[in-house]
């Protein structure tokens, strides 16, 4: 198959290439997933040697040939997905693993953005008894954000974790656990073989003061007929959970949930009711709902709401 073709093809590449991508490329057109027919969810995986690593890029998620999306500042979905990674051999595992989150990507359109959590419930490594069971989100460090003939693409990186670090991020944020991962590594390559970097160490303090959690991914946005949903990804949704239940045990009390694109405010008392403006969605709780709000949100991906809140609902993704 030939190489992916067109002036934003070629300007990914010329970034590859400057960040330290050997040339020539490995070229991989990943085969499809199974919920896709016809032509894969990217056009191609570059996978070139760099010093100590192999890096990965993928071509597909911006645009390639021509302006397809409304919004001239943005190409395509905005990013494309990039891995760092130790390996003895070519890694053709992991091209099928970021053409599998691209596949999400599309099937979904939900787009990934720095901070998300991938709960990947086995090996990063199939067939491996690999301890990173779980990756983030972050801007890969080696490659600038691209400028490119059909708008802005970012380049975001998969670095692979292992569950206590998941966790930590969930509890104190990812900054804490990315800059131990970075020590001595910083262009964060996944080292597969790796057991966890932070067993052992001194919890830094959490990120957030009480009555306030940061998360990466969340938005709500409303739909037909005046409801509201709620969108968070599974690491956020997770936290949430046990959140809720240690800060609305006295009336007035509050918890503050932010992320990247909107804020939710829960709020203990008074009848149940929810209001949204510019930014913020307040939902009230009364005492008698709180067990039952709480366990929507144990890290379970999938839809839900309380009947007692009419038209507001409620998405957890991977």
């Amino acid at each position: 198959m030939s190489a992916a073709s067109g002036p934003g093809a070629a300007a990914i590449e010329l970034a590859v290439a400057a960040a330290g991508g050997a040339a020539p490329f490995v070229r991989h057109h990943p085969r499809a997933p199974h919920r896709f027919s016809g032509r894969g969810p990217v056009e191609e995986v570059l996978v070139t040697r760099q010093e100590g690593h192999w890096h990965l890029v993928t071509l597909g998620l911006s645009e390639l040939d021509a302006k397809e999306s409304p919004d001239p500042e943005v190409s395509g979905w905005g990013f494309e997905l990039s891995f760092r990674v130790t390996d003895t051999d070519e890694p053709v595992w992991a091209v099928e693993l970021l053409a599998n989150l691209a596949g999400y990507v599309w099937a979904t359109r939900h787009p990934f953005a720095p901070g998300d959590h991938l709960d990947l419930r086995g090996p990063i490594r199939l067939d491996t008894d690999s301890a990173l069971r779980a990756a983030v989100v972050v801007r890969d460090p080696g490659l600038a954000v691209l400028r490119g003939p059909f708008g802005e693409v970012a380049f975001l990186q998969v670095l692979g974790l292992t569950a206590d670090e998941l966790e930590a991020c969930r509890e104190v944020g990812n900054e804490a656990v990315v800059e131990v991962l970075a020590r001595g590594n910083p262009l964060l390559v996944t080292d597969v073989t790796r057991r966890s970097a932070i067993a052992g160490l001194s919890p830094p303090p959490p990120r957030a003061a009480p009555g306030e959690l940061s998360v990466g991914t969340l938005r709500w946005r409303r739909r037909v007929g005046g409801r509201v949903t709620v969108e968070m990804g599974s690491g956020a949704a997770a936290a949430l959970g046990p959140a809720l239940r240690r800060s609305l045990r006295a009336p007035g009390s509050s918890l503050a949930l932010r992320g990247e694109s909107g804020e939710v405010v829960f709020v203990a008392g008074g009848p149940a009711a929810w209001t949204a403006s510019a930014g913020c969605l307040e939902v009230r709780v009364p005492s008698w709902e709180l067990d039952g709000l709480a366990g929507l949100f144990d890290g379970r991906v999938g839809w839900g709401r309380r009947p007692t809140w009419s038209r507001l609902g409620w998405h957890v993704r991977p």
